[in-house]
């Protein structure tokens, strides 16, 4: 995204913070505008809902220093934009490292990001609730898509129904991958980007992490090309299942996949009632692709 635009506002914010604004190197961003300084990371709202840097300041306050998110220095709000300034944590993205690392680096990076995301599961988040989704989706439960589902008379099979079955639920993290981690010397030293984060099952993060692996090309940025290669990823779901089991345990987790994904396309299932059965096959083959790479 472009972020010239905007560089003045995010200069100002930093200024009227007393932080240094003199240098501010861009980064390549989905959603916000993100800028990084030698001390500092600033996120500001560019498309979408209002309200989701908002969101993941309070979902931070509520994590334990093992969940590894980087301190949060302010939040505010910029006439229709919000804006996050944290702490930056040394490293580059673990999407940026992967390629270069060794099986043994590998293996640690996820275990030791599969242990912050615990600490994020075990954080309290039942009263939280974000603006919308990934792709601007209203947060939807799959009990209550289910149903709209059959009042739109699509009928998908009994297994993918009773998927909906609810599970205790956790502070999911929302958007749960490569790109949302730092790595630095051996370590993971952050995991951020939490905008999304509220009480879900643990399984809702597989489908973010899964399909990074199975597709990076699709979620790095454009510089980082080496990083798209997905036989480089083909130990990382394995690894992820041995070192968090319980992400893996729901008995039907190729529909319970599918019915994450269908939470994720709602506002169009709703918006086009004639192509429901065919977005709820696509659903079931992407989840069945996903599964596939456990094997």
């Amino acid at each position: 995204m472009d972020h010239v635009d905007l560089t003045a506002q995010v200069q100002r914010i930093l200024r009227e913070l007393g932080l240094p604004h003199s240098f501010l190197e861009p980064v390549q961003s989905f959603s916000n505008g993100v800028w990084l300084t030698a001390e500092h990371v600033v996120h500001y709202h560019v498309i979408g809902p209002v309200g989701r840097l908002e969101h993941e300041a309070r979902v931070a306050k509520r994590l334990p220093p093992e969940a590894l998110y980087p301190e949060v220095v302010a939040v505010g709000r910029d006439a229709d934009h919000d804006w996050l300034v944290c702490k930056r944590a040394p490293g580059v993205a673990l999407s940026a490292a992967w390629p270069w690392l060794g099986l043994h680096e590998r293996r640690t990076a996820i275990d030791q990001l599969s242990a912050a995301l615990r600490s994020v599961h075990h954080s309290p988040a039942t009263d939280l609730l974000p603006p919308c989704l990934q792709g601007g989706a209203p947060v939807l439960t799959r009990r209550a898509l289910a149903d709209r589902l059959r009042s739109l008379g699509v009928a998908p099979s009994l297994e993918l129904f009773l998927a909906t079955d609810d599970r205790p639920s956790v502070m999911a993290h929302g958007d749960f991958n490569f790109n949302q981690a730092i790595w630095h010397e051996g370590r993971v030293t952050a995991l951020f980007d939490l905008e999304m984060s509220h009480a879900e099952a643990p399984d809702w993060d597989l489908a973010p992490f899964l399909g990074f692996c199975q597709n990076p090309a699709r979620a790095v940025p454009e510089y980082l090309e080496v990083a798209s290669r997905p036989e480089d990823y083909l130990d990382a779901p394995l690894w992820l299942r041995e070192a968090y089991p319980e992400m893996f345990a729901y008995p039907r987790l190729r529909d319970r996949l599918a019915l994450h994904e269908l939470v994720f396309r709602s506002a169009e299932l709703i918006a086009a009632p004639s192509r429901c059965a065919e977005i709820v096959e696509a659903a079931v083959d992407q989840a069945s692709a996903l599964v596939k790479l456990l094997r």
